[in-house]
């Protein structure tokens, strides 16, 4: 979409694809937590699945991750990104859970 010289995608269409699918996955998500309607696990599943989608639909529509003509340096780099976001996630509900179960008794 930006450059010619690296193979990528010159059109618009992947972009008005990925930002359509993220804006029905929000949607979905805000839909699924407002309603009552659900029980709490299906709440935990239809928000989670929802935001894997949107991730994925991101990663393919916007990021373009594997779409240029040697994309090992692009996907190394997105693979420590998603292992350092997971780190600090991780690490921060695992902190917070101790916290919880130390001061709540």
């Amino acid at each position: 979409m930006i450059d010619s010289h690296h193979g990528w995608n010159r059109s618009l269409r992947p972009v008005i694809i990925g930002f359509v699918l993220s804006v029905l996955c929000t949607v979905g998500a805000y839909f699924i937590a407002v309603e009552p309607i659900f029980r709490p696990t299906e709440y935990l599943v239809g928000i989670a699945a929802l935001g894997f989608f949107q991730i994925v639909g991101q990663v393919i529509f916007f990021f373009q991750i594997g779409v240029e003509s040697k994309p090992r340096w692009n996907l190394a780099m997105f693979l420590f990104m998603a292992l350092v976001v997971f780190l600090i996630i991780g690490g921060s509900l695992w902190i917070m859970n101790n916290l919880n179960s130390y001061t709540m008794m």
